[in-house]
């Protein structure tokens, strides 16, 4: 009720609130109905079923025994280990998983804590704070168990239905949720409730906006194989003189690792590179990348950078007409970065990429005369054609295709999710401090020294203006 509360006042939201068992929540949210659900524990399961509005609470899921536990040992010599858990639970498919483990299912999880105090089993498969829950309430002297394997820290979620009749308002949802995070009335709301969780489990506290249920060690962030990549692009992110990467993307970025305490050296590649990496390793974190449709359950999505809009341009003599790319003249030459969004765009819709791997040489092939058109965003093509001299002249807009933002974005397969709520903590603390308010201007004046590109900043973005 409380959490359902907190968006109410900024948002002028009047909700319900109604308390249901969780079997028949999950069943409403199945329909797709305007729900906001609190305590939905994010699994790969539900990952693309839901908006992720805001991280309520993390807890450590292990198995707890007397004895130390080294599943590379009970590999190597084959033996399994006896495992408790409660029958229905999905720690239960969870546990089936591991070769080295016999799972026991029993009624409740007093039981199948029990078995392993009274030696029926070798351990059980539960959460730390659950552990804590259940010793307390059967009065069991559970002190001889202890956590001798971490399989996870599982997260509850505040979510809705993620349908395209819901998205504006869990887009609302989750901005309010991460700037409320960041006040001083969140810290009274936690420093409200800290005192009754603590009674259950000492280790109960707030890390990073996060009610941390059990205590969590500090190399379970898994945070030591961090990837930053970027692409190079003008004026945001490129090679100073000394081949130094500078530009307002490059030092937002670095800021936000320093406030998550992730100092990390930031590499360059193609996108065709970062794409591929990022879909196949975890904990790669990748900038500016534009929000689309079809990468919007690819990545995390940590925080936006840039807003803009994209655009077909053509030469001033162009005769003809289109307000979408399905316009244009079939088999029609439309000049693109190589490995970026758009290349994919003009391919569906049958026409002829003509490529490169830098934005100045895509601008070039309208000017040779080599495509028809140009495939670009309006403060791209600003940025770019002050630096190529006269080779823009002529070039004008034809349509907008979309609007788009670009984002710090984490790569999702096998990335763990204490990892992106911290990075998620530190960008929202970042850009609400005078630093954050220091960095914009400098780079917003910079730029006014650079290019006609008119430029500004609002709510943690900074917008580029349209080329008309």
């Amino acid at each position: 009720m409380t959490t359902l509360a907190l968006f109410s006042t900024p948002l002028s939201i009047e909700a319900n609130v109604t308390p249901l068992p969780f079997a028949r929540l999950i069943e409403r949210m199945k329909l797709g109905e305007q729900i906001v659900a609190t305590g939905i524990g994010r699994t790969k399961e539900r990952e693309n079923n839901f908006y992720w509005l805001a991280p309520l609470t993390a807890n450590v899921i292990g198995i707890y025994g007397k004895k130390p536990i080294n599943l590379s040992v009970l590999t190597s010599q084959n033996e399994t280990l006896s495992v408790s858990v409660m029958r229905g639970d999905y720690r239960a498919q969870l546990g089936s998983e591991y070769s080295q483990f016999d799972m026991v299912e029993y009624d409740t999880w007093g039981q199948a804590i029990e078995a392993v105090l009274q030696g029926q089993v070798d351990a059980v498969f539960f959460s730390e704070f659950g552990m804590d829950v259940i010793c307390k309430q059967r009065n069991l002297n559970c002190t001889s168990i202890s956590r001798q394997h971490t399989h996870d820290i599982q997260y509850s979620y505040i979510a809705m239905p993620k349908t395209e009749a819901n998205k504006a308002m869990a887009d609302r949802l989750t901005k309010t949720a991460r700037v409320f995070a960041q006040t001083p009335a969140f810290e009274t709301l936690v420093q409200r409730w800290l005192p009754t969780l603590t009674q259950i489990s000492s280790d109960a506290n707030e890390i990073e906006g996060v009610i941390a249920l059990g205590k969590i060690e500090k190399d379970e962030s898994n945070v030591s194989n961090l990837w930053v990549i970027t692409n190079l692009e003008p004026l945001f992110s490129e090679r100073g003189r000394r081949g130094k990467l500078t530009g307002y993307a490059v030092e937002l970025v670095q800021n936000i690792l320093r406030q998550a305490s992730l100092p990390t050296d930031i590499l360059t590649a193609p996108w065709q590179r970062i794409f591929v990496e990022s879909a196949m390793k975890p904990d790669v974190l990748v900038f500016s990348l534009a929000r689309t449709p079809e990468r919007e359950d690819e990545f995390h999505w940590i925080t936006p950078i840039t807003q803009n809009a994209y655009s077909v341009f053509v030469r001033a003599d162009y005769q003809g007409r289109a307000t979408s790319l399905e316009d244009l003249p079939k088999g029609s030459r439309i000049a693109v970065l190589k490995g970026d969004f758009r290349q994919a765009l003009v391919k569906a819709a049958g026409h002829i990429d003509v490529t490169a791997d830098s934005w100045d040489k895509v601008v070039m092939h309208l000017t040779d005369k080599e495509a028809d058109f140009l495939f670009l965003s309006d403060g791209g093509a600003n940025i770019i054609c002050d630096g190529l001299d006269d080779a823009c002249d002529g070039f004008r807009k034809l349509f907008t295709y979309q609007k788009a933002t670009t984002y710090l974005a984490m790569s999702k397969k096998g990335t763990n999710q204490a990892l992106v709520n911290k990075l998620k903590f530190a960008a929202d603390s970042f850009k609400q401090s005078e630093q954050y308010n220091a960095l914009s201007s400098k780079w917003l004046n910079t730029y006014s020294k650079k290019t006609s590109l008119k430029m500004f900043e609002q709510d943690g973005v900074i917008v580029l203006g349209k080329l008309e």
